[in-house]
């Protein structure tokens, strides 16, 4: 998996599972600062978030997603699992300074240092769950008129960064949490999650987040380390 793929999905698991800040981003409309309350009242209180996921990535100009799905686990403030079962097996696990990414077809793991794939201080704060929406993002919520608009927020980030240019979030009107998000880059390449079956406080186990390569993997570290 490209070094770009593993950003994009860190920094969309970040949002999902990070408060969001108490104040009202200004300018933004009362359904827009109801919506921001509403997540940062459930999200002050879930711990652990269990989800099933479909994934779609599109290349920039592209109509046709390559189409991924699998099961997904993180524990705030950092730790996260994700379980690839489709197009072919593959994990993704971190808690603590680095990312492992196991390809069990190709019988490889990759490890990369966690501050490599979290070199804006965007990714970094919300990584760290100290993040602040309202500081980072221009947050607005869409005309009426779109597909789930009610419950729509639309981030943009106040300094541009390549990594991300607009991340849409829908929440589930249901469970107040975040059910469908999209991200699309300066490039114009764009990732679309969906998250269904979601489980919250479950205490997951530590040792949910702990990787050990299996016998007579080979093992590339991108930090060039031994």
């Amino acid at each position: 998996m490209h070094n770009v793929r593993l950003f994009y999905l860190l920094l969309l698991i970040v949002m999902v599972f990070t408060p969001v800040p108490k104040s009202p981003a200004e300018g933004l409309s009362d359904r827009g600062e109801d919506l921001v309350l509403m997540l940062q009242k459930k999200y002050e209180i879930t711990t652990d978030i269990t989800s099933n996921f479909e994934q779609e990535t599109f290349a920039s100009g592209s109509s046709e997603g390559l189409k991924a799905k699998g099961k997904v686990y993180f524990n705030r403030p950092h730790q996260m699992r994700w379980e690839y079962s489709q197009p072919e097996p593959q994990l993704i696990v971190t808690s603590g300074q680095e990312v492992y990414v196991y390809e069990k077809e190709a019988n490889q793991v990759m490890v990369l240092p966690r501050d490599q794939l979290l070199s804006t201080e965007i990714s970094k704060a919300f990584f760290f769950g100290k993040g602040d929406i309202e500081r980072y993002f221009i947050v607005e919520h869409p005309i009426e008129g779109q597909p789930d608009a009610k419950w729509m927020l639309k981030l943009t980030p106040r300094n541009p960064v390549p990594q991300v240019c607009t991340i849409w979030i829908i929440v589930d009107s249901g469970t107040h949490l975040v059910k469908e998000m999209w991200l699309e880059d300066q490039l114009g390449s764009k990732t679309h999650l969906v998250f269904s079956n979601v489980k919250v406080n479950k205490g997951l186990s530590d040792n949910l987040f702990r990787f050990v390569p299996p016998p007579g993997v080979e093992i590339y570290r991108t930090d060039d380390s031994t």
